[in-house]
């Protein structure tokens, strides 16, 4: 029952909304054993522009490729401090809700955790005035001039207000899984990916709601490093979608934001055709 290929003649046939993440894992694996030889090779090289270009690329890696999520969406529309709570229960992948989660029961997060949560949370929609507001109501525990020299530069910061006045993107899933992964005081990261199998099944089954087969068919594409394949199946079982239609047309996430923001337009979508029956059915009444 929980088989997702089909096996004939010692071949097995991956259906297309799985095998993103099979090219991602071996394009992965191919890269470390590359890397790995170019490593133990460097040492031996006496071509200094050849190193010098290694070293180069190296940076512009671990710089990460621009985003498209670097600013707010497309509608214009704002998101206040106040309505993130409400946000985060209905439409955050379970990373940023785990993040939410701690903000809120810890008062605080740490360094690599404010900043995968609050890029996502600006392109969203948030604002500055509101990020600030949403911070420091978030940071209940410390002082008001603490709060304000150790953490109102970096809010500004991640908006291109200050420093480099750069336009920082949101977080992708491939940069959150293999970028600073976290310790085990650390709150960031992708669940599917550094959470112990226990520690995950707890999360789905409180924070998602999700049992029985359901959670079953979640790891078992976590076992099979199909982290995106694992956050796709969760979506599909928190919106009511059948197995395979992914976050729309069998796309699978790719990006936290992308998940919000399809999430929301889906609950917009389903209020729209709501009223549109209501408003056939009164003008049949009528």
């Amino acid at each position: 029952q929980t088989r997702q290929v089909y096996l004939r003649a010692g071949i097995a046939y991956v259906p297309g909304r799985l095998q993103p993440s099979v090219i991602f894992q071996q394009f992965h694996d191919d890269l470390e054993k590359a890397l790995e030889l170019t490593a133990r090779a460097l040492p031996r090289m006496d071509e200094d522009r050849l190193t010098l270009v290694l070293e180069h690329l190296s940076k512009g890696l671990q710089a990460g490729i621009a985003s498209e999520y670097s600013s707010g969406p497309e509608s214009g529309e704002s998101v206040t401090a106040d309505m993130i709570d409400g946000l985060a229960k209905k439409h955050f992948p379970l990373c940023m809700r785990m993040l939410h989660d701690t903000l809120r029961k810890d008062c605080h997060l740490k360094h690599q955790g404010r900043l995968q949560y609050g890029l996502f949370l600006k392109v969203i929609g948030l604002p500055i005035d509101e990020a600030l507001a949403f911070w420091r109501r978030s940071f209940s525990k410390m002082a008001d001039d603490k709060f304000t020299k150790e953490h109102t530069y970096n809010i500004k910061h991640n908006y291109g207000l200050v420093g480099k006045m750069a336009n920082y993107p949101a977080r992708s899933c491939q940069t959150i899984l293999t970028q600073n992964p976290p310790s085990t005081t650390d709150s960031h990261g992708c669940p599917y990916r550094h959470y112990s199998e226990d520690n995950l099944r707890m999360a789905l089954q409180t924070t998602m709601g999700i049992s029985g087969t359901d959670l079953q068919d979640v790891l078992s594409s976590v076992r099979s490093q199909h982290y995106h394949v694992a956050c796709t199946r969760v979506y599909e079982l928190t919106h009511g979608l059948r197995k395979g239609e992914g976050i729309g047309s069998g796309e699978t996430v790719t990006h936290p934001n992308e998940y919000a923001q399809r999430s929301r337009d889906l609950e917009k979508s389903k209020t729209q055709a709501a009223s549109a029956a209501i408003g056939e059915e009164s003008m049949s009444i009528d």
